[in-house]
């Protein structure tokens, strides 16, 4: 899962996947399926699109803007 954030508002996402769009206007569009970090709310775009709309998070930055993992025994 890798974290990115809104290049507008500053929000943080994880990306789930990349899907294929199957609708008959938009087949085989190249899509990101994504949601926000404090939601279980699913999203979808265009990968076109998500990749003007939103920046990669570098890796060591990610436990500074969430955290560290915490065990669960």
């Amino acid at each position: 899962m890798a974290l990115f954030r809104n290049r507008k508002n500053g929000n943080l996402y994880f990306v789930l996947s990349t899907v294929t769009n199957a609708t008959n206007a938009q087949d085989d569009q190249e899509m990101v399926l994504y949601r926000p970090v404090k939601s279980e709310r699913l999203f979808c775009r265009e990968q076109e699109e998500f990749n003007q709309k939103f920046e990669s998070i570098d890796a060591d930055k990610i436990v500074d803007l969430l955290g560290p993992m915490k065990n669960n025994p």
